[in-house]
């Protein structure tokens, strides 16, 4: 009976001590991603205020002040409720709650509107594996000055985005990462390229929209992974 007892009492010890050194492990292990994370990157797709210091909860998260286009990388951020603040050179505060599931990943951008104000929208991101030669893409319309929308289409003339409104995002698409995609406001005859050397087989993308007039219409392109 008592060695029944220390037997499993030692058993039981073993069993903490194996608990606590994978916790741990986990903790310092900066590219694991923990129960109770999110991973979001920032972006500045205002270009109504430049040079943007991002901060979560009250504590500065970039490491330099983001210009018009810029992106942080992915940061590891508590899920659940978040405050989001971004903060111009003119100490201009843009703020905003938002909820983030753990273990997913988000695109947070500071926006505007046609008459300056600004806000702060975010998308899930999906890095699940892309199919064999193909690269995995997600388009995301952060121009405000289009009613009609835009359009993007693939090489061979493929439409797969018709009519993509302010803050609207696609699903994602997979394309051949050796054609091009082209994109023109709907109703203008000025399209644009973007061209495949842009792209990796296996590689994930978010292209997303700025610009005023249909000649200044312009693709931004992030790697997602």
């Amino acid at each position: 009976m008592f060695m029944n007892i220390f037997t499993n009492r030692s058993i039981l010890l073993f069993f903490a001590i194996f608990l606590i050194s994978l916790s741990s492990c986990k903790k310092h292990d900066p590219d694991v991603v923990v129960n109770g994370e999110a991973k979001v990157k920032m972006i500045n797709a205002a270009q109504t205020e430049a040079d943007q210091d991002v901060f979560v909860d009250g504590g500065k998260r970039s490491t330099a002040a983001l210009a018009f286009g810029q992106t942080t990388d992915y940061l590891k951020v508590a899920s659940g409720n978040r405050t989001i603040r971004f903060m111009g050179s003119a100490n201009l505060e843009t703020e905003s709650a938002l909820n983030f599931t753990p273990s997913l990943t988000y695109s947070t951008f500071l926006v505007n509107d046609r008459n300056g104000a600004r806000e702060i929208v975010s998308y899930e991101d999906n890095l699940s594996n892309t199919e064999s030669g193909k690269a995995k893409i997600k388009l995301i319309n952060l121009t405000p000055y289009f009613t009609t929308g835009i359009n993007v289409s693939v090489q061979a003339g493929t439409q797969f985005v018709n009519g993509l409104l302010f803050k609207e995002a696609s699903s994602y698409f997979s394309v051949d990462a050796d054609l091009n995609l082209r994109y023109n406001v709907v109703g203008s005859g000025n399209i644009k390229t973007i061209d495949n050397a842009n792209f990796v087989a296996g590689k994930i993308y978010t292209i997303w929209f700025s610009g005023a007039t249909a000649a200044t219409l312009e693709a931004h392109i992030i790697t997602d992974n």
